[in-house]
């Protein structure tokens, strides 16, 4: 039980530091690279992505599980 316990919080925290290095990067590429950086990060910026925002049910994007934690 004790185990298992130490298992999930390392589990948690390495999620936590993941996302927060996610974080980190997505903050980088911006300075680095403006407005642009949204194509770094969706694969349609130009698309009709926002005319179908909500309609799939597919896993959580990149941007998602990052703010997500």
């Amino acid at each position: 039980m004790v185990n298992q316990q130490i298992n999930d919080r390392q589990q948690r925290l390495e999620n936590f530091l993941q996302s927060v290095e996610a974080a980190r990067q997505l903050e980088h590429d911006i300075m680095k690279h403006g407005l642009d950086a949204a194509y770094l990060y969706c694969d349609d910026v130009e698309g009709d992505w926002l005319d179908t925002w909500g309609d799939d049910n597919d896993e959580p994007t990149y941007i998602e599980k990052m703010t997500t934690f």
